[in-house]
């Protein structure tokens, strides 16, 4: 939510390479991006130098004590060129402030079709949950694998909101076993694994014949699509609340109607 403008200036008198410098940038951005360290709505801008502008999730977001391999790399070529200067511009008003808990009791995972914040949703303040501050999943240096998975699931998203409404859109996004929601399922639980909490994944509701309800008391309840029992609400905060199924880690939005 901090946006931030990155100043970069030539040393010396060196010369630089427009093109090479151009795909240096974009790869440093990008792969800032995989690490979670910024959100993937960032800028290059050339005047007398380059600028970068990014949203960051936190004020330190951009420290080198965070970044992976590849920002590593990618940091060491751009300080060899230029002087580097972080300048605060103050707050992006189209991203959330995010989670700054010390322990998380669970966690959600979910996105949409527009939402460049982090996929992860503490469920004791309700904020989102910087990528970096989580474990690696296994055989990876960044969190690419769940960007990637994010970006699939919002492109999917935008198909069926955007008003096509078919079959094949519809069931990646309800039904709990197809293939887009078993790699976001496959994520969640190795997630909640290397946590050792909670992490539910997130189910889009169409309140038909695939999401199941039933009435206990005063609530309409959703009935869980894996193991058939009736999921329990979790409230995280006054506007924001979910079903859970704690056994097989699946939620749902509540009903509003």
């Amino acid at each position: 939510m901090h946006y931030k403008k990155i100043e970069l200036c030539t040393k010396g008198n060196k010369t630089v390479n427009q093109s090479e410098v151009q795909e240096l940038l974009r790869h440093f951005l990008f792969v800032l991006n995989c690490n979670g360290q910024i959100l993937s709505d960032y800028k290059v801008i050339l005047q007398n130098n380059y600028a970068l502008y990014v949203t960051t999730p936190k004020q330190d977001s951009l420290s080198e004590k965070y970044d992976s391999p590849y920002v590593k790399k990618a940091r060491k070529k751009i300080t060899e060129l230029f002087a580097v200067c972080v300048e605060d511009c103050g707050i992006d008003t189209q991203s959330q402030s995010y989670c700054n808990c010390k322990n998380r009791s669970a966690i959600e995972m979910q996105t949409a079709e527009y939402d460049t914040d982090s996929v992860f949703t503490c469920c004791d303040c309700g904020k989102p949950v910087a990528l970096y501050e989580l474990p690696l999943l296994k055989d990876s240096e960044d969190y690419c694998r769940i960007q990637t998975w994010q970006h699939n699931y919002a492109d999917t998203d935008r198909l069926w909101m955007n008003g096509l409404f078919d079959r094949f859109t519809g069931n990646q996004r309800v039904n709990f076993d197809s293939a887009l929601n078993k790699l976001g399922r496959k994520i969640a639980d190795e997630m909640s694994e290397n946590l050792g909490c909670p992490v539910y994944y997130h189910l889009a509701s169409d309140y038909g014949k695939k999401v199941k309800l039933q009435e206990v008391g005063n609530e309409k309840l959703h009935v869980c699509p894996k193991c058939g029992k009736i999921m329990k609400r979790m409230e995280i905060s006054e506007k924001y609340k979910i079903d859970v199924c704690a056994e097989c880690r699946l939620s749902y939005d509540v009903d509003k109607d």
